[in-house]
């Protein structure tokens, strides 16, 4: 679903990414994991076509993503762990606004059913700037699901969640990627105990690609925090 092949990515004379190259595909839960400065942010807006890589190329379902963007683009849908919300908006304002952009028919059933799905029913006739964290968090989820989308790609998306709100959202991205892709990105090792696949970076390039079992193997009490630690010591040892 995801081709990503040789993209780099310079701010002057400065790699934020140096030949990365990966596929993902249908029916994963991905955890994008590194320190910070690793890449994974600048990876992820590559991804969604908001920066454009220095060089190598992305193709979302064949559709490459600087030649055929829209076509590319439609297929993802995105929550950036910086707040995109309009906080002077009502949520089924904010939500309706959305779903007009991506040309939805349905539009009363569908924020209702996306609203089912993230448990936010109860403040759609709220203010945006009223909400707490969690709420807020859960609203931006549910304004990237309007469409449909086949790609969702997630920035901390347990991120000011209670516990219960956690383990919903947690539930939420297992049954969602039975048919679709998700791309998580976290320092909430948590988090990654869902995902089926671990990509790490260090340093702008990929350190580590595989399942998450065998990224728990790496420690030898199949601790995530551990085995995090000592694959980032790893790579600065390299360098």
């Amino acid at each position: 679903m995801i081709e990503v092949q040789h993209i780099s990515k310079q701010f002057g004379d400065k790699f934020a990414l140096n030949d990365v190259s990966f596929t993902l595909n249908k029916g994963e839960i991905v955890a994008l994991i590194g320190e910070n400065g690793a890449g994974k942010s600048t990876l992820m807006r590559i991804l969604c076509g908001y920066i454009a890589p220095t060089s190598g190329c992305v193709s979302i379902l064949k559709h490459n993503v600087e030649t055929e963007r829209i076509q590319a683009l439609k297929y993802i849908g995105y929550v950036p762990e910086i707040s995109s919300l309009y906080l002077d908006m009502l949520v089924f304002d904010f939500l309706k606004w959305i779903a007009h952009l991506w040309n939805i028919s349905n539009v009363n059933e569908t924020i209702l059913n996306v609203a089912n799905k993230m448990q936010i029913t109860e403040v759609l006739s709220n203010k945006i700037e009223s909400l707490s964290k969690g709420f807020k968090k859960r609203v931006e989820i549910a304004s990237a699901l309007l469409h449909q989308p086949k790609i969702l790609i997630l920035d901390e998306p347990t991120d000011g969640l209670d516990p219960n709100q956690k383990d919903h959202i947690r539930q939420f991205i297992k049954t969602y990627a039975k048919d679709n892709l998700v791309l998580i990105s976290t320092h909430v090792l948590e988090d990654t105990s869902i995902a089926n696949r671990a990509l790490m970076l260090a340093a702008g390039k990929v350190i580590y690609d595989a399942s998450m079992n065998d990224f728990k193997k790496i420690s030898h009490s199949k601790n995530l925090t551990e085995a995090f630690q000592i694959l980032t010591s790893s790579a600065k040892g390299k360098k």
